[in-house]
Parts: C-alpha cells; structure tokens; sequence
C-alpha cells in the first residue's frame, strides 16, 4: 500500500486568482519540492506556471462532483461525508498513491490547489501533521474582474465566490500554523513580504533540516509583476466593493502575517447575498449535470437502437443472400416443374 508523501507540508491555500501561483513558485524557488514536472499543469495565457498539480486538481474536482459542487459552484457543507473511512478517495482513487507521484521527492513539499480551500477538512484528514500553511489572499474586485476575464464569471458571481473561499479556507485553517499573506503586499515588495515568510518558515522545527540550503533571494526574484493581470481600482475612494465583503478584507488586513497557529476566523456568518448566488450556482451545476446525464442516457438508448436495427439488417442481408444461392442451386432448378405443378394444383 502506498504511504502518503511525509513531507513536511506547505499548503499555499487561497481562492482562484488570489496570486497562489505566485507564492507557490517562489516557495519551490526557497528550497521546497514543487509537483513532478511530469504532472504539472500546462501554461495558459491566463497563467504562464500554475505550479499545480493535474491529477490533483481532477480528484479535487471528483471529491466535490461528489458533493454536487464544482469548483466555481462549491458546496454549502457537508465535506465531512468525504473523510475516511466512510471514503478513502475520489472514485475510488488512494489520495496517497496521487500525492506519491505527484511528489516523489523527500522532504518538505509546496503544494497549492485553491479546491483545497473548501476541501480542508477531508486534506487535514489524510496528510500527515504537522501542517503548514500560507494564506494568500488578494482584493476582492481583482479576484472577481480576473475571474470575468477569464472564465466570464459576472463581478457579482465572483464576490460571491471571492468570500465564499476565503471563509472556507479561514475555518479550515484553524488549528493550523498559518501566516496570511496579502498578494498586493507581495508584488509591491517581494523581498520584505516574503523574507517575512521564510524567517517564518525556518524557525520550525520541522524544516530545520533544511533551512540552510534555502535561497530567500531566489525566493523573491521568483515573482513577476506581470503576473498580477487583473487589478481593481485599488483607489480607496472606489466604493464598488459591497460590505459584506469588506468585513472579511479587513479581517484578513488584520490578521496579517504569522499565526502559531491560526485561531481567529472572520466576524459574523456568511451573508446571504452571496451564499445565495453561490447555491444559484450548485443548482445550476446540478441541472447541466442532470441534462448531460439525461442526453448520455438518450445517446446510449439511440445507440442500442441503431445497433439492433444494424443486427436485423444483417441478419436479413444474410438471408437474402442465402435465398440467392438457393435459388441458384441445381437442386431449386431440378424441382422447378415440381413445384409450379404444385402450386397449379392448389389453386
């Protein structure tokens, strides 16, 4: 059976188009083991290097079809049903033999899947501890404006989302050594931002193994400007960005930097507005998942047909053939006069 990765582990969590990719790079750039290239997202336009993991990301995305949720449509509750033993894996799939092949390598590992926000309590469960994590987060109007961009998520839908993550990672994280980390703060000044990271990093413990053959410089010269496509109007005098979602802003504003561990979560429950637009969005998954079904299901029923009115035209092309060869057999010839003094005889 393969055993899970045993690391140590740093989880880069933060939402979609929240710079984890940024982080994630500069992480492997210290020192920590990125994903096997051989498993490695491809470039987009819209993100030259992930740092992601493929297969991950599709058990990821399996472990939330299971919950009725996509990535863009992510589920009210309910992970808990996912923890082992009431299930090991996505689809049957052993999240360790993934992990074991998407990090071959010992020693501490970087790993970084914005699923892994809302999949917190079923990672916590099957990765070995001690976790360690970094919270990246990014303004909220950019993340929604690069999600418009591109994937055509509307402003709101992506707010909506943009909170969604955020307060799912926060209660995730709890529990666990965490430093939150504002992106904007990482492009502005990449070596104070995350110099701070790794002077956080190389005081555990867990990694002291390793701390001197880290580079924080090659760290801070990871980070591209260029990689921050969207920006919001980040004047503070633009007032697009509702309330509800600048209470968790500030929470995470306040909550900068390093935590041993996370202990605080953002004020009040989640707001109805967006919470709403979010199960909009899972009923929308759910009704394109049940067409599709429903058009596999026709596909399925018209292909039986066809192969059954397929078999019955074979079957009396061969009967036709074997009427041809009869009747041209010498036999059919010999008892032609017999069988027309038959039929004459029968009228």
């Amino acid at each position: 059976m393969t055993t899970m990765p045993a690391g140590p582990w740093v989880l880069v969590i933060g939402c979609h188009r929240s710079g984890t990719s940024a982080v994630t790079g500069a992480m492997v750039a210290l020192g920590l083991h990125g994903v096997d290239p051989a498993d490695r997202m491809d470039p987009l336009d819209s993100n030259p290097e992930h740092w992601e993991s493929l297969s991950l990301a599709f058990f990821d995305e399996n472990l939330l079809t299971r919950l009725g949720a996509a990535w863009d449509a992510p589920p009210a509750d309910g992970v808990e049903a996912l923890l082992p033993p009431s299930l090991s894996g996505a689809q049957g799939l052993d999240p360790a033999t993934i992990m074991a092949a998407a990090y071959p390598e010992p020693g501490p590992v970087v790993w970084k899947d914005p699923r892994a926000c809302l999949l917190m309590p079923y990672w916590r469960a099957v990765l070995p501890e001690p976790l360690t994590a970094v919270f990246v987060w990014r303004e909220p109007l950019a993340v929604a404006r690069s999600l418009h961009r591109r994937d055509g998520i509307p402003l709101a839908d992506g707010l909506a989302l943009w909170e969604h993550y955020n307060r799912s990672a926060a209660v995730g994280l709890q529990g666990i050594d965490t430093y939150v980390l504002d992106y904007a703060s990482v492009v502005a000044d990449p070596r104070k931002s995350l110099g701070g990271v790794c002077d956080w990093l190389s005081g555990m413990d867990r990694f002291g193994s390793w701390v001197d053959t880290w580079d924080a410089d090659a760290a801070a010269q990871a980070i591209d400007e260029g990689l921050r496509h969207q920006t919001a109007g980040e004047d503070p005098d633009d007032g697009a960005l509702p309330v509800d979602h600048q209470v968790v802003a500030e929470w995470l504003q306040a909550e900068a930097g390093a935590h041993f561990p996370l202990k605080t979560s953002p004020p009040g429950p989640p707001t109805v507005w967006p919470e709403a637009l979010v199960a909009s969005r899972r009923a929308q998954v759910a009704w394109n998942r049940k067409t599709r079904l429903n058009e596999i299901r026709r596909e399925r029923e018209i292909d039986t047909v066809r192969h059954l009115l397929e078999g019955e035209r074979l079957r009396l092309e061969g009967s036709r053939r074997e009427l041809e060869r009869m009747r041209a057999s010498t036999s059919w010839k010999v008892t032609g006069p017999l069988r027309s003094l038959m039929a004459k005889l029968s009228l």
